[in-house]
């Protein structure tokens, strides 16, 4: 099979279009007739300081397609079914092996690029909402809001009766969050987050989504209502700030991470993101696509899936 793959770690350049042996499904797999892959954050780390594996491992989250072939423990999906898949590794190919635990089926209405698309963003976006006792009428500061993650946490929010405020660097992107829920932007070059969001209110928000991590944390502790919450999705910045436990004593502050993949199997979470799902394939959510490139241009889509300024993911297909 086609696959992209990396022999030394760095930037987008590093991925080739090569032939690899095609994957094998194993007693409680399914293997997958990849149509759609998206570009996740993890991707992009991995290929920066993932070693590549000798021979070369096909790397890559989230791919969506057809089951070709079952394992024999195997009861929930025969061939043929549409879905969606997510693994440490092996997306950035024409066939997946990944175990059906890992696997949700595609709604009838929903194409497979925005299948790919969805599954890691509108999961982890749940999980952190989950985690932060998201309640009706909450204020909600989502860091990084025009983030695959972001996007889905301020519909999610926004649904659930928040009024959302956002964080970014890009003025049009934030703009472009408006029609998603997002009722107050946040340009972080020009302003200083706290003193917004203090004099906007009057006091502090309720939950902070973080998707940025490093100094973004302490900036949203600072934003936080004393007795708030504070979810850590992301670690994009690695100026790791230590936390101050007077502040969250004193503050009655909550701090929670965020870590969708060590549980995505777990039963609660499938049901979680199959109702996720259910509500994108409705219209009652949507999993943007900023653009969808072929396999074989992988280093093009790595570059733009790096670039600032875009509103959901970048998917390739095969």
């Amino acid at each position: 099979m086609k696959a992209a793959i990396y022999d030394s770690n760095g930037g987008p350049r590093v991925l080739r279009y090569v032939d690899v042996p095609d994957p094998v499904a194993g007693p409680g797999d399914v293997l997958i007739h990849v149509e759609a892959i998206s570009i996740e954050g993890g991707d992009l780390m991995g290929r920066r300081s993932v070693t590549p594996g000798d021979p070369p491992r096909v790397k890559g989250y989230v791919a969506a397609g057809r089951v070709m072939a079952v394992g024999e423990e195997v009861a929930d999906f025969q061939i043929g079914d549409r879905v969606t898949s997510f693994a440490a590794e092996g997306s950035h190919a024409e066939l997946r092996a990944v175990p059906a635990t890992q696997c949700w089926r595609v709604p009838t209405d929903m194409d497979l690029p925005t299948a790919a698309a969805a599954l890691v963003p509108f999961g982890t976006a749940g999980l952190a909402l989950k985690l932060g006792g998201l309640r009706g009428g909450d204020v909600v500061l989502v860091q990084g809001a025009s983030g695959g993650v972001g996007v889905a946490a301020v519909q999610i929010a926004h649904k659930a009766g928040a009024r959302v405020l956002g964080t970014g660097s890009e003025a049009a992107s934030l703009e472009a969050l408006r029609v998603y829920g997002l009722t107050d932007p946040i340009v972080t070059d020009t302003i200083t987050t706290n003193e917004y969001v203090r004099s906007l209110l009057g006091q502090g928000v309720d939950l902070v989504i973080d998707n940025v991590g490093g100094r973004a944390v302490t900036i949203g502790l600072k934003a936080l209502a004393d007795g708030g919450r504070l979810v850590l999705v992301g670690l994009f910045d690695h100026d790791v700030q230590p936390i101050d436990p007077i502040t969250l004593l004193v503050r009655r502050l909550t701090v929670v991470g965020c870590y969708l993949g060590p549980i995505i199997a777990e039963p609660w979470v499938r049901a979680m993101i199959d109702n996720m799902l259910l509500r994108i394939a409705a219209g009652d959510l949507s999993a943007p696509i900023d653009r969808i490139f072929p396999l074989n241009q992988a280093a093009a889509a790595h570059e733009r899936a790096e670039a600032r300024g875009r509103i959901g993911r970048v998917v390739m297909v095969p």
